[in-house]
């Protein structure tokens, strides 16, 4: 069997390290897997970037072109209004329907899916088809996904509501998903549009779900209990939760003072960590309210550390609070499994303050590695989270920092925890996570022929 797992890229965010952790299980069952990325940024010889380029018209390369060798002195401010104009001139249509509203799918390498990899698929596995962040903010065309389900098995595992909605990957408290989107209450959530054709977009993606059959796979019950009301389940065949799972033997616990030698962090500290690419600008982590926290709890305890993983370009590091000993320390984001590990077992708390979550893979990692997680009760979090026995669990910064300071001020309770959550990890063991998708792939593939 052969299996195609389809992703904006392969960097080292969560539902980019879900992918290459299945590809290597695959692997080792036997199958050949093969990855396909809007930008390819590693050697993989596995990896296979879609060529969305190379399949533009030649006037458009050729403005394009243009383009990205001047894009780096059009970092000032208005800048981006050049860039505009010239992939106007370039593609006219296609950015009259952006500035229109509509959601873009001009990415015409998707049709040439099956021509990529050095052998034709029997599964496609879809993660994220997005990838806003991409140099040209999306990598995927919707419209192929009829097509792609009459050729092959097709499966979209769910990181985040986008294939749902009228724009957004994460709707907060809006339920218009539900019944067709339209007067969008926040058009700047990522993926933002310009103007309000929110509920146009809703209907596009519902057609294109009519004239198709899939799979769903997703991550939480939180999630599929989503999908049961939403659009997708027009061309479901079935859906099925897998859980995300991360890789044990990587995440485990470390030698605490040991690793905080090697990283440079202080030895007699409390050590808080939070972990994400770009948190000062990511919308949906939270960073913003970590910082409210670390200020509050400096101003009561000493020798405290708080860590942004992922806050900035390179090490700064400030004071905070009025107590003594008290630093924050804003760090480039890590892509070394390894290097982020240490972090983990370095720290006494880990802490996930973000506004809208799926199931993330920090706090099961920050667990393996025996750290205390902390978790805003948002989205699939409380599936993994029980509140005071394998980590913590607030709803605002207030409830958050009344729970760390019982817990800092009860080590037995706070052992108990730890050890609980270590436990708690195991259920998520990468290897059998993939052997579900397994059983999904060929349950899909024996109904077909039975």
């Amino acid at each position: 069997m052969v299996i195609y797992q389809v992703l904006p890229e392969d960097r080292d965010g969560g539902a980019e390290r879900i992918p290459e952790y299945l590809h290597k299980e695959f692997l080792k069952n036997g199958f050949e897997s093969f990855m396909l990325v809007g930008e390819k940024h590693s050697n993989g010889n596995h990896i296979f970037e879609i060529p969305n380029f190379e399949s533009r018209t030649l006037w458009a390369r050729k403005i394009l072109s243009v383009e990205r060798k001047i894009s780096n002195h059009l970092n000032f401010r208005g800048g981006w209004r050049i860039r505009e104009l010239i992939k106007f001139i370039a593609e006219p249509k296609r950015m009259l329907k952006v500035w229109l509203g509509y959601e873009d799918f001009e990415f015409p390498g998707t049709w040439k899916i099956f021509d990529i990899a050095p052998k034709k698929p029997d599964i496609i596995l879809c993660h994220v088809l997005h990838g806003f962040w991409l140099y040209d903010r999306g990598f995927f065309d919707l419209r192929a996904i009829p097509f792609i389900s009459q050729k092959a098995k097709l499966f979209l595992t769910l990181h985040d509501m986008w294939l749902f909605t009228g724009h957004c990957s994460h709707s907060l408290n809006c339920e218009k998903w539900q019944t067709g989107c339209g007067k969008c209450p926040d058009l700047s959530l990522p993926p933002q549009i310009r103007r309000d054709l929110s509920h146009k977009n809703w209907e596009i993606k519902r057609d294109i779900y009519r004239k198709s059959r899939y799979y769903v796979i997703c991550p939480s019950e939180w999630m599929r209990n989503m999908v049961e009301k939403s659009i997708l389940k027009e061309g479901a065949i079935e859906i099925r939760v897998i859980h995300n799972g991360i890789d044990l033997k990587t995440f485990s616990p470390q030698n605490k003072e040991k690793k905080r030698k090697e990283l440079e962090l202080p030895e007699n500290s409390k050590i808080f960590l939070t972990a994400g690419k770009s948190l000062k600008t990511n919308r949906w982590k939270g960073f913003a309210d970590f910082i409210s926290f670390a200020k509050i709890l400096s101003d009561e305890f000493e020798n405290l550390v708080f860590i942004g993983l992922g806050a900035s370009q390179k090490k700064e590091v400030e004071k905070i609070g009025r107590k003594e000993g008290n630093f924050i320390f804003y760090l480039p984001f890590e892509q070394n499994h390894l290097r982020v590990r240490d972090f983990y077992s370095a720290s006494d708390f880990y802490v996930q303050p973000s506004v809208a979550e799926n199931f993330p893979l920090t706090i099961l990692e920050s667990q393996a590695c025996g750290a205390v997680p902390s978790g805003r009760k948002v989205g699939a979090i409380p599936e993994i989270i029980k509140d005071m026995e394998n980590g913590i669990l607030f709803s605002d910064i207030k409830e958050l920092y009344e729970k760390i300071k019982k817990v800092l001020k009860d080590e037995k309770l706070y052992n108990s925890i730890r050890e609980k959550g270590i436990e708690n990890s195991k259920k998520f063991d990468i290897k059998e996570k993939a052997k579900e998708y397994i059983e999904f792939f060929i349950s899909a593939v024996e109904k077909q022929n039975a």
